[in-house]
């Protein structure tokens, strides 16, 4: 791109190619374009179609998108709980294709001056395919659709927002598509119960409804939001038990979100951001619990193997492909876990069925030594009076009358 590679020269006469295709494409999506020079928009800035872009007259809002422009690589950036916007660098430019909303909806909530501008009606999807089309324009270079991650990084600003407006989705009846809010609440669900969180990042980035496409309610604009984010929270901390989180923290961070949905709605701020910021934390719980679980399960499978063979000589290189694990991260798991090596617990088990037979059994203890799999019966000796503070005679004493010594 020319502009790139000599910025000392006319910016406008450079631009006139580029200006005329971001006017096309704002013209294909329907969505408004801007273009400014970062950092330095009095020199050079230009919008499709409008020059009272929000962008343009809301310093707040341009400093905010050109930090993601500092990224280097395109994002999907919700400014608020209405409008999000495609976000491109370009050398020494900031791309912004939006304001835009999943649903229909008056007024950006960014600044009451553009309380009368209609958000045009997309879905992420759809945003990232024209985004893609922009970056290749510019760039020469075509874009996977895993190059423009939604900014997970700005959940925070949505719920801290301030004064935003509420708002009411406009569709008509006969629009009303409530099966994709069923479909999207399945997919949602399955994602948070298997703990996938690069599923449910793809869902957010591709096909999340309007919220009259999940329920119709005649509430107050605000009060809608409020209930919506409550019922998606109580949801979530179900999805998340029913995936093996455990209950009392699954119900601890549903009852952190919904007090901060709580205070955010009292204060007139968005919960839409709060929504999203679940879905994700909710999800992390349950792969992080299914990643304990699953540690667990290979401890508890190789105690068993253990059991199963004690009476035989045992090594970490037979146990670990019976249980299909590698000896090196069985080795390290089963530490943690137990704080002992897993030879350290192939003596512990020994020495518990030898304890027994001393108990209840008149069997000499070389005998008992050689039953259990040890190598000699001084060996036995050594290890029982490690785990058991005494040699196996003198535990014998101490537990068993009338015996017969050896």
């Amino acid at each position: 791109m020319e502009v790139i590679q000599s910025q000392q020269a006319d910016i406008t006469e450079l631009m006139k190619n580029d200006i005329g295709f971001l006017q096309i494409l704002s013209d294909l999506s329907g969505i408004p374009v801007v273009l400014w020079l970062t950092e330095r928009v009095d020199e050079y800035a230009w919008a499709s179609g409008t020059s009272s872009h929000p962008c343009l007259n809301d310093g707040e809002l341009r400093a905010a998108l050109e930090r993601h422009t500092r990224k280097g690589t395109p994002n999907i950036y919700f400014a608020d709980e209405q409008a999000f916007y495609g976000v491109i660098p370009i050398g020494p430019f900031s791309l912004a294709i939006g304001p835009a909303a999943i649903g229909t909806a008056s007024g950006s909530g960014l600044r009451k001056s553009d309380a009368d501008m209609v958000l045009a009606k997309t879905d992420l999807a759809t945003l990232t395919q024209y985004m893609k089309l922009a970056y290749c324009h510019f760039t020469g270079t075509p874009a996977a659709q895993e190059e423009f991650p939604l900014s997970v990084d700005v959940l925070e600003q949505w719920q801290s927002g301030s004064d935003l407006e509420s708002y009411q989705l406009n569709q008509s009846e006969n629009e009303r598509t409530y099966q994709i809010g069923a479909d999207f609440e399945k997919a949602l669900l399955q994602a948070v119960k298997g703990g996938d969180i690069e599923a449910l990042k793809s869902l957010l980035s591709s096909s999340a409804p309007a919220s009259e496409e999940i329920m119709e309610l005649t509430l107050p604009q605000s009060k809608e939001s409020e209930y919506m984010a409550v019922s998606t929270i109580t949801l979530l901390t179900r999805a998340a038990i029913a995936g093996g989180a455990a209950m009392e923290t699954a119900h601890e961070l549903g009852a952190v979100y919904l007090n901060r949905v709580g205070k955010a709605a009292s204060r007139g701020e968005s919960v839409f951001g709060l929504s999203y910021g679940a879905m994700i934390e909710f999800t992390e719980l349950v792969r992080r619990s299914k990643e304990e679980k699953s540690a667990l399960s290979y401890v508890e499978a190789c105690k068993q193997y253990i059991e199963k063979h004690f009476r035989r000589k045992l090594e970490v290189s037979e146990i670990a492909p019976a249980i299909g694990i590698s000896r090196t991260y069985l080795s390290r798991l089963f530490r943690e876990t137990e704080g002992i090596t897993i030879q350290q617990y192939i003596q512990k088990v020994k020495c518990r069925h030898a304890a027994q037979m001393l108990q209840y059994s008149t069997h000499s203890i070389s005998q008992i030594a050689q039953y259990n799999g040890f190598s000699s019966q001084s060996y036995f000796g050594s290890c029982f009076l490690a785990w058991y503070g005494m040699s196996p005679l003198a535990y014998r004493k101490a537990n068993q009358k009338d015996l017969i010594h050896d």
